[in-house]
Formats: structure tokens, C-alpha cells, sequence
């Protein structure tokens, strides 16, 4: 497990019984906070991954783009990536108590609709409207259960999507529900990106500061790239201050900022700078694929 100062302790104690009770052994890798979303772990905790055969990752960022990450899960280990989740997330009747088979159709669905796809339309009720190319482009799923060696996923995450074409993205992208792992959550009026040749060219909207902070401390011009495109799954994901949960809401879909090179894409920038919107509707190749979480 890969905690740090703002992991939830009782997340850790709880998660250490449960795998001791499964008669494996539960080490804990802590490690100083990350600085950024997609962070590099210290070499030592990186040391540590390539010989795990399974990993959870309980920081308080996101790191699950990182190259040890990659390194990880090219030598076999199975990946959990959950960060920031608290003992709230495991509650009856939330998001990790779905049944992820069955959501996992759903998202493997629209997962090979992506993959046949040539162009995307993302629009949503608050007024995003984003194309772009994926030709070539595979689709990316994460349905929550890691049971082959090797595999990523992200519960609660539910998820499909893919890394557009670098440079095709164009329109609008107004973020309502959170700018992940960018400050507390949810935000209390949207932020809206204006988009064009693959880029964010402009941010406007009272908590634009959240997203331009974060940023500035990248100091890697690449981060404008439009990294992903993604609708999600969870119909028990709520849109809350866990990053992890608002992103797994069904109906919602995210974009992110950055690296891509995890997604299908080629820019390796610093980050993966996560952004999610409410009531999405997905279009590919011309045909309305899921709207606002009912598959079409």
C-alpha cells in the first residue's frame, strides 16, 4: 500500500485486516506527499513496486500515470489505484459496493465504440462542446476488478474513454463538478476551457485559480495538451469531495490535462490534470454512444 501524511489511517488499518485475514502480507511504502497528480514516487517506493504482487495506492494525489507505475505493472503486479479515498468511500450502499461485472460490460461497450471511432463529440448540460480526432486511438477501460497480473485500475472508478489525436481537439469544456486533486471539492461554479488546435488556450471562471496554480507549479508548457476523454459507469458515484468517487459519478464524463502517454497518447508531460463535468453526453463518429449514463 502507498500512503502518505494525508491518507486516511483508518483506510490503511482497515485495508492491512483485510489482507492479513486473506493470508497475505501487508507492507505499507510511506512516502512524502506528491507534489503533483501523475508524481513521480521516490526511487525507493518505485524499488518497492517492481517487486509487489499487488499494489494499492492510497496517497493523497494521484500517481497512477507515473512511469513506476508503468514499470510496475509491465513486471506483473496487479494496481489499485485509489487515491485520497476515505473510510466514507467504503460505506454500504456506495460506490465500491456495485456490482463492477456487470458494470464492466457497460464500459467495455462504449470502451470498443471508442476504438472503431474516428472523431468525437463530447457535449453536457452545462454548456461543453468539444471534437476532436481518435482515429487510431484505443479505447481505454478501467472496470474497478484488477484479477490479471499486470492489470491497472482505479475503484470507484468505472470508465472509457481514450487520448484524442494530439492537436484536434476544439471547443469549449465547462468543468461543474471538480477539478481533481486541485483543492477541495466540488466546485461551487464551473470553470469553463476554451479549446483549439489539441490545447487549452484560455480558462475562465471564479475558481480558475485552482486549475492555473496547479499549472504554474507544472511549469511544463505541454500541460495544455487535451490528454483524455472519458464518460463513467458508477451509478452509486457521487459527486463529493473524494476526487476518486466524483469521477466514477455515472452520467459524468472527465477531460484531462497533460500527460498522456498512459491513455493512448504521446505527450509525456509532468501531470495528468484530471476535470470532470456533469450530465455528459458522449457522440462518436456521429452517433449519440451515452447520454447523460444510459447507453444509446
Amino acid at each position: 500500500m502507498l500512503a502518505d501524511d494525508g491518507t486516511d489511517p483508518q483506510v490503511v488499518q482497515g485495508l492491512t485486516n483485510g489482507i492479513s485475514e486473506r493470508n497475505a502480507v501487508p507492507l505499507v511504502a510511506r512516502m512524502p506527499s506528491p507534489r503533483l497528480p501523475g508524481a513521480e514516487p521516490p526511487a525507493a517506493v518505485a524499488a518497492m513496486m517492481l517487486h509487489a504482487a499487488a499494489i494499492i495506492e492510497l496517497t493523497s494525489l494521484f500517481i497512477g500515470s507515473s512511469a513506476a507505475r508503468r514499470a510496475a505493472t509491465a513486471r506483473g503486479a496487479r494496481y489499485l489505484a485509489m487515491p485520497a479515498v476515505r473510510l466514507g468511500t467504503f460505506r454500504p450502499g456506495g460506490p465500491l459496493e456495485v456490482d463492477f461485472g456487470r458494470l464492466r460490460v457497460d464500459a467495455e461497450t462504449i470502451g470498443a465504440a471508442w476504438a472503431r471511432a474516428t472523431t468525437f463529440r463530447l457535449t453536457s448540460r452545462g454548456g461543453t462542446d468539444l471534437r476532436g480526432s481518435v482515429e487510431d486511438r484505443p479505447g481505454r477501460v478501467l472496470h474497478g476488478m484488477a484479477r490479471e497480473p499486470g492489470a491497472y485500475m482505479a475503484p470507484t472508478d468505472v470508465e472509457a474513454g481514450t487520448a484524442p489525436v494530439e492537436g484536434t481537439a476544439a471547443g469549449v469544456i465547462v468543468i461543474d463538478a471538480d477539478l481533481l486533486f486541485m483543492g477541495e471539492g466540488p466546485l461551487d461554479e464551473p470553470v469553463i476551457l476554451h479549446v483549439d488546435r489539441g490545447e487549452v488556450t484560455e480558462i475562465e471562471g471564479a475558481a480558475r485559480g485552482r486549475l492555473v496554480s496547479m499549472l504554474e507549479r507544472c511549469a511544463d508548457d505541454r500541460m495544455a495538451n487535451i490528454a483524455e476523454v472519458s464518460v463513467a459507469f458508477n451509478p452509486a458515484g457521487t459527486v463529493c469531495s473524494v476526487p476518486m468517487e466524483t469521477e466514477s459519478s455515472r452520467g459524468s464524463a472527465h477531460i484531462a490535462l497533460g500527460n498522456s502517454i498512459a491513455y493512448g497518447g504521446r505527450v509525456d508531460a509532468i501531470a495528468h490534470l484530471d476535470c470532470v463535468m456533469r450530465d455528459a453526453v458522449l457522440e462518436l463518429d456521429g452517433h449519440v454512444v451515452m447520454a447523460e449514463g444510459v447507453l444509446q
